[in-house]
């Protein structure tokens, strides 16, 4: 099979020579296996490291997993080459199998030297709970989801991909902070062809069996087993209480409240569970990265609306799966909530772990569908998937501008680049798949 870069290795590079381990968690079929196949290639190729010093093991093979669980040390130990200089890369998939990882990990950790050891594990809950309070400031934790656009399109069309990262780079680049965006107003010279790799890629989403799928109905099942077959199983081994009835009518509800503000009451009467018991499933849902929520930015209590969270799927393959729906966006209502989805998705991957992403809503019925943080600012994104011609600037938007004042704001469009002053604040349109 052919094996697809992944913008990951990017962040994982500075911390690849350090003592500390690294755990990369996402949710299963994503590509974690591949992934260590990719950061093998990256320290042979690139780092110049022998390949004799990077061993890659798997807990499914239960034989190698009792015998880490037995003696871990002399299993680490049985790994390293004899008389080496120099370190060692020890790479292991599906840690999650292992019984008091964490406390083993430690042992390693303070006992042998020269060793570098990669997890991998597809349930962040446990990962967190059996790894992290043994490992703090021992181990950094990375986050490898589904294909993004850009990857998606490496994969389907090379001259996209290229034009796509010159111009997504430069967008990233400003989002994180260094530097202003550099905009040529005007309509988007590859907007037609980029919109219709966009909207597959909103209705099929990244996982990379969809991705390197051509045929529809192959894909359709693929999604179903990525359901039943893995994500119920985790969900199944982390909540031994959870029916799959319930679990299966709360992840069907959701996903036809995608963008919207959550009512637990209504969420509650769908699925059977109490509030106790709900928030338990929700919970449980982020873990195993199902969904994930966003919560609505204050600073004036009185005036916003209400405490409760948006709830967005962490791929759209999968949350079309759920409401049975793959027609093209043309042919739904449910069109511009998927694009605020996508969007989601590539925040929460952008600014992982780092920055907090929000909305914004009053009572008076004002919004902003993302505020993000970063570097002690806050910048508003608004998306607006329709043509422009010039810069249009929402009600919603001005009425933040105007309480919040923010340095910058950017409305994504369908095709369009452009840059607007109101008050102090400087607008940047920018297509929304270059982000």
């Amino acid at each position: 099979y052919m094996i697809y870069p992944r913008d990951l290795i990017k962040s994982i590079d500075p911390f690849i020579e350090r003592k500390e381990y690294i755990a990369i968690v996402g949710p299963r079929q994503c590509g974690k296996t591949t992934f260590l196949e990719i950061l093998k290639q990256h320290l042979v190729k690139d780092l110049k490291i022998k390949g004799d010093f990077i061993k890659m093991i798997t807990f499914e093979d239960r034989r190698l997993l009792m015998q880490f669980e037995a003696d871990p040390i002399a299993f680490i130990n049985s790994y390293l080459p004899e008389k080496f200089s120099g370190k060692c890369y020890i790479m292991i998939d599906e840690f999650q199998y292992a019984v008091n990882g964490g406390q083993k990990l430690k042992l390693i950790y303070d006992t042998v030297k020269n060793v570098k050891i990669i997890i991998t594990g597809s349930s962040s809950l446990e990962i967190k709970a059996k790894v992290g309070k043994y490992m703090v400031g021992r181990i950094f934790s990375f986050f490898l989801y589904p294909f993004n656009f850009g990857e998606c399109l490496s994969v389907k069309d090379k001259r996209l991909a290229s034009i796509y990262k010159e111009r997504s780079e430069k967008v990233r680049a400003w989002l994180y902070g260094s530097g202003s965006l550099k905009i040529r107003k005007g309509a988007d010279i590859f907007a037609a062809e980029m919109i219709k790799q966009y909207e597959e890629f909103t209705i099929w989403g990244g996982y990379p069996a969809i991705v390197i799928t051509k045929d529809k109905k192959v894909r359709k099942k693929l999604l179903d087993d990525i359901y039943n077959n893995y994500i119920l199983k985790d969900i199944k081994t982390l909540l031994e209480l959870a029916t799959e009835k319930n679990l299966y009518m709360l992840s069907q509800y959701l996903a036809t409240q995608i963008g919207n503000i959550l009512v637990y009451q209504n969420l509650s009467q769908t699925t059977g569970l109490d509030y106790r018991n709900l928030k338990r499933h929700l919970n449980i849902l982020k873990e195993t990265f199902v969904c994930q929520e966003t919560k609505p930015f204050f600073r004036n209590r009185q005036k916003e609306l209400t405490k409760n969270p948006k709830i967005y799927f962490i791929d759209m393959g999968f949350r079309n799966s759920l409401v049975e729906n793959f027609n093209g966006l043309d042919k739904r209502n449910d069109a511009g909530v998927m694009i605020e989805n996508t969007i989601f998705i590539r925040l929460n991957e952008i600014f992982q772990g780092i920055e907090k992403i929000n909305f914004w809503r009053t009572k008076v019925g004002a919004e902003v569908d993302f505020v993000v943080h970063r570097q002690g600012s806050i910048l508003p994104i608004e998306v607006k998937y329709s043509n422009f011609e010039t810069e249009k600037v929402s009600r919603g938007l001005i009425s933040f501008i105007n309480s919040f004042k923010p340095e910058t704001a950017v409305v994504l469009t369908k095709n369009f680049w452009g840059q607007k002053k109101v008050n102090k604040t400087v607008i940047y349109f920018v297509p929304i798949y270059y982000l």
